[in-house]
């Protein structure tokens, strides 16, 4: 059992190891096998470790230095020693007691001429000094290290490990011949056994050594054979994150489940208890009379320690609780995690197709392109549907603003955006406007917006060669208006006995239009953004003609009627205003650098690539810039730090290109100094628009500071 969990944590099923290490720790209790028990807690404690809950980890390793002492065996507790030693370091609180931990466990090493021991610790411990730049400390056992590197016993994995950290050595020492020789040795022994994520390390380094030397020819070719191994251990990577997501909420509810089945046992006894008690006083009074005056002071007494184990238990009834809905968080957060990352990938398929499309003009390939298009775009709908009705359910904080908007306009774009799927079906839109009707309120538009996206797709979806009203009646007093929306059809109607199901999540109706057949979660988020508005949604329906939806919003009127001020009008731009622009794309994924290259290129904007933000702040130093579309989430700087240090030197407009949920990182862009922000994927017209707009609001602000600087201050 205990190899096994050694073998189950190597291959990252970290749940599976945990629960192997609860019963390899409970047998080795039971048979008071202290050697065990101590390398079982150990174990248990990384498990921990990965799982990123320290405080269990710290009880796991006290618990092994326990059973270490009780064998008495100096291996054993040197061994505690270096769990110890890894958990203090990597806090700067704790740094100083980690180091005296590493000491004392190499002075036990020593003594004990425990080669496998020394090995190990002079790694962790010249990678920890590494990691802290300590210049004082780390030679020392590097030279330490390198010369157990060199015995026979060491393993070709521990090997590649210590070659690696020497090479980043002499990187940081700008010792690049010494390091170029290392990394040889380092890759020809990783290739050899096969270590997928050694190798991958050692091609970067080598390909920085090899830049770093000026042989750009071998550094391309290195990166190259970098870039492809990194591809393929992405994908074990992630499925590895996957994996110790899940294996952590399995943990947390696991120790929820022991803990109430503790609370279960512990009531039961006190149950049992209250009945023997109940018993002896019977016993009593039928005995004597007099003992019962003392037995009923003794309940009493009794009674009062019991309330306050009453209360005792109900607190922790309440923490139970609120560890349930911490458990429900961390399901949420794993999901949209999930979901997000589906969306990079996307951004690429969606790119693609898109460019294909335009360049392509055979008809057989122009129709497998349309539905390659077609299937992506479902995709990415079906995702934002997902992670909507998860932010819903999660009660997190919906997109609350008021804004103030005119409804009739609203309407006709929500209309004009269904016209494919209307002609597609044959169907009329007919659109009905109450003439009392405010010409500007006040509230929420885009939750307005949502709830008619789906009611009105829901209706074209659901007919074919009929016709779809949409209907608009208010009712104003005073200041606030009540406007009730209405969506008709005259498709095939829905049964009286499905009516109440139509709500539930991933249900679906039956549309003889398969191609459009959808997530079944429309009417589910019209229900629950309707909920969270204080309204509800009305359904009248009979089978085979038609549908009516309606609901009620109360809003502020702003302006009742149309006057003869001047509206503010957005700005068209021409995509032919892109010829000549240059732009910095800083993106560190090579699709997608080449997606957004070839649809600015296709433009004529002349376009440089950063892989990272650190790159960028280079590039923007040595190159003038009309706009950069900077990542958010990149490896080395990420684009919020990119953009700080930018805005110390430079003007430039910059504009955020993400993948994330807006509400999560919308205030961090705007405060970092960021101009605008892009959603990946993205429409490739309002991509153009949002680009010209900031380029042409970057002109401005320009040409003010310049004039500002040549007008000469009054005498």
């Amino acid at each position: 059992m205990l190899d096994k969990s050694y073998y189950l944590y190597d291959q990252g099923n970290f749940r599976e190891s945990l629960e192997n290490n609860l019963a390899t720790i409970k047998l080795a209790e039971q048979y008071g096998d202290y050697d065990v028990a101590h390398n079982s807690y150990s174990y248990l404690g990384y498990d921990y470790l990965v799982l990123e809950d320290t405080l269990r980890a710290l009880e796991s390793f006290e618990k092994s230095h326990y059973y270490a002492r009780k064998t008495r065996d100096p291996i054993l507790i040197a061994n505690a020693y270096t769990d110890f030693a890894q958990l203090y370091a990597q806090d700067s609180a704790t740094y100083d007691k980690g180091i005296h931990y590493f000491k004392n466990a190499l002075i036990i090493y020593h003594k004990e001429r425990d080669s496998i021991g020394l090995q190990g610790s002079y790694y962790d411990y010249a990678s920890i000094l590494f990691q802290r730049e300590d210049e004082r400390q780390f030679p020392v056992i590097m030279d330490s290290l390198s010369k157990y590197t060199e015995i026979a016993d060491v393993g070709p994995r521990f090997k590649a490990m210590a070659y690696i950290l020497q090479a980043k050595s002499q990187m940081r020492d700008n010792d690049l011949k010494e390091a170029e020789s290392t990394l040889s040795k380092s890759i020809a022994l990783t290739k050899k056994e096969g270590q997928r994520e050694l190798l991958e390390e050692s091609y970067s380094l080598y390909s920085e050594v090899l830049r770093r030397r000026g042989n750009f020819l071998a550094a391309y070719e290195m990166l190259y054979k970098y870039d492809s191994l990194n591809r393929i251990n992405q994908k074990t990577r992630r499925f590895s994150e996957s994996k110790r997501i899940a294996a952590r909420f399995e943990a947390d509810k696991k120790e929820k489940e022991i803990q109430k089945a503790n609370l279960e046992t512990e009531l039961a006894q006190e149950k049992v208890k209250q009945r023997t008690l109940t018993n002896y006083l019977l016993a009593g009074i039928i005995v004597i009379g007099i003992g019962s005056i003392i037995i009923l002071f003794y309940i009493a007494r009794r009674r009062k320690s019991f309330i306050k184990t009453l209360e005792y238990k109900n607190q922790q009834v309440v923490k139970a609780k609120k560890e349930a809905e911490r458990l429900a968080k961390v399901k949420s957060n794993f999901f949209s995690t999930v979901s997000h990352e589906l969306r990079t990938p996307l951004y690429g398929v969606i790119g693609l197709s898109s460019i294909l499309l335009e360049k392509n003009k055979d008809k057989e390939n122009f129709q497998d392109l349309q539905s390659l298009k077609f299937s992506a775009d479902y995709l990415l709908a079906l995702i934002n549907d997902v992670l909507h009705l998860n932010k819903i359910d999660s009660s997190q904080k919906l997109d609350k603003e008021d804004d103030v908007f005119n409804v009739n306009e609203l309407l006709d774009n929500i209309i004009s955006s269904f016209e494919y799927i209307r002609i597609q079906n044959d169907n009329t839109i007919e659109t009905v406007y109450d003439v009392q009707l405010p010409h500007l309120i006040k509230g929420n538009s885009t939750q307005l917006s949502q709830i008619l996206m789906n009611l009105v797709g829901n209706a074209c979806k659901f007919t074919e060669n009929g016709k779809i009203r949409v209907e608009l009646k208010a009712i104003t007093t005073g200041n606030t208006s009540t406007i009730e929306f209405s969506v008709a059809d005259t498709g095939h109607g829905i049964a009286k006995n499905k009516i109440k199901h139509i709500f539930e999540e991933f249900a679906q109706g039956e549309s003889k239009n398969n191609t459009y057949q959808g997530t079944g979660l429309g009417l589910s988020i019209v229900k629950k953004l309707l909920h969270a508005a204080g309204s509800k949604i009305k359904v009248e329906s009979e089978l085979g003609k038609g549908s009516k939806f309606s609901f009620q919003m109360t809003y502020e009127v702003v302006q009742e009627k149309v006057t003869l001020k001047k509206q503010h009008v957005k700005n068209i731009y021409s995509p032919k205003l892109l010829n000549g622009a240059r732009i910095l794309i800083v993106e560190d994924n090579k699709i997608n650098q080449m997606v957004t290259r070839k649809i600015l290129e296709k433009d004529g904007v002349i376009c440089e690539v950063a892989e990272n933000g650190k790159v960028a702040i280079d590039k923007v130093k040595e190159q003038c810039y009309d706009l950069v579309l900077m990542d958010v989430n990149m490896p080395v700087m990420d684009g919020i730090e990119a953009t700080q240090e930018i805005r110390k030197f430079n003007a430039v407009p910059i504009v955020a290109l993400t993948a994330v949920e807006l509400e999560e990182m919308r205030e961090k862009i705007y405060s970092s100094g960021m101009d605008d922000i892009i959603v990946k994927p993205y429409d490739v017209k309002q991509f153009q628009q949002s680009i010209l707009h900031n380029i042409e609001k970057g002109s401005i602000t320009r040409k003010g500071k310049e004039i500002l600087k040549t007008k000469k201050p009054k005498q």
